[in-house]
């Protein structure tokens, strides 16, 4: 492996997350800034969510036919400008135009930093190449939530995006100084085009498919708790937004501790049983969560444990992805992370029917359908796929 070569590409693993997860802990004060209801600030993330999943399903096909130096560079040029805009944003309908914009770019971020450590590492090493670019992704999920809130408490939101945007430049412009080749460009006509025959020759195969819907619902399960667990906290206990960032960043600093480890069992046992563990410790902590009483040291436990089971799930689920289709690398893993995200997008909407008109403990047990879901979808995959 050429450290230097892959540091640039696992520091841009963790700007899709930082924020997008860390945008949850604003939400609440956004609310109360444009004095409309939490239904409506949820755009902010589903609008973000809608051009990032339809580009995500192009952009590793772009990569794959044209240049990945350039199409990486890109992602980071364009998600830094609609950082900036968000940063400036005086109204809801400015906040969601801009979020599309970074959308846009971070979906030409995401699929090609995984596809480009599935091309570099071994595939002896890939389980634990996988778990630390999961570290790096967890890393983004930990700090978001942790970074957003401090920022807001501290200067106020917009210097959230602010921040989101010096990062994407810097970690762009250390790629763009590390990555000397000019890329590989596949054979092919050079149309877009060819970027539709990609996709559809990917999503032919039966075990991409299964994991990519898999993956679409844990993410639902995992943002539905997320986002509604955020709201619950400020709405019915008052918490501040660093203390509710605090409880929510515990998921990734147990992922941090995990996703090495998920990768390294996993390249000794298996991915799906590293999978399944996964996955059932998520659902024990969020049973745990609905039949405690709420005190601030029990929430940040039961997320420290639901942050180690969803790390040790997403190492592995990801890890799959990247095998399934190795001659489609980057194509393949555009599907996954378009059913992937997708989860993301349709979260806060879907669980708002749970969340408005019962209550939490109804949201928590939505959540714990859709992994138990993402569990038998992920069995359904070929044992060589194990």
């Amino acid at each position: 492996m050429n450290f230097k070569r892959l540091l640039p590409i696992y520091l841009g693993a963790t700007i899709g997350p930082l924020g997008g997860v860390g945008i949850i802990t604003l939400l609440p004060v956004l609310a109360k800034v444009w004095n409309i209801s939490i239904q409506w600030i949820s755009l902010t993330i589903t609008l973000y969510m809608v051009p990032y999943i339809i580009f995500l399903l192009f952009s590793g096909s772009i990569a794959h036919i044209f240049n990945t130096r350039k199409t990486l560079l890109f992602g980071f040029g364009v998600y830094a400008l609609g950082g900036l805009l968000s940063g400036f944003s005086p109204s809801l309908g400015a906040l969601v135009a801009a979020r599309f914009i970074q959308g846009f770019g971070a979906a030409f971020i995401a699929p090609i930093v995984m596809a480009l450590v599935g091309e570099m590492v071994n595939p002896r090493h890939l389980g634990k190449a996988m778990g630390l670019l999961g570290v790096m992704y967890t890393v983004g999920v930990t700090m978001g939530p942790l970074i957003s809130g401090v920022l807001e408490v501290s200067f106020g939101w917009p210097w959230f995006f602010f921040f989101l945007t010096a990062l994407a430049l810097a970690v762009g412009a250390f790629y763009w100084a590390t990555s000397t080749e000019a890329g590989k460009t596949e054979m092919g006509s050079g149309r877009i085009s060819d970027a539709l025959v990609l996709i559809k020759k990917s999503y032919s195969y039966a075990d991409l498919r299964f994991v990519s819907f898999a993956a679409f619902s844990l993410f639902l399960g995992y943002i539905g708790l997320m986002t509604f667990v955020a709201d619950h906290l400020k709405i019915s206990f008052y918490l501040s937004s660093d203390r509710i960032g605090f409880i929510l960043s515990m998921t990734g600093f147990f992922g941090i501790l995990f996703s090495p480890i998920a990768g390294i069992l996993g390249d000794r046992f298996g991915r799906k049983p590293v999978a399944y563990a996964g996955m059932g410790g998520t659902v024990a902590s969020i049973i745990t969560l609905v039949s405690v009483e709420y005190t601030y040291e029990k929430y940040i436990i039961l997320f420290s444990l639901f942050g180690a089971g969803s790390a040790t799930a997403w190492t592995s689920l990801n890890t799959l992805a990247v095998q399934v289709v190795p001659d489609l690398r980057k194509p393949a893993i555009s599907v996954y992370n378009s059913f992937k995200f997708a989860g993301y997008a349709l979260a806060p909407l879907v669980f708002s029917f749970l969340y408005v008109p019962f209550s939490l403990s109804a949201v928590l047990l939505g959540c714990i359908a859709c992994i138990l879901i993402s569990l038998i979808l992920t069995s359904r995959m070929s044992g060589q796929m194990a």
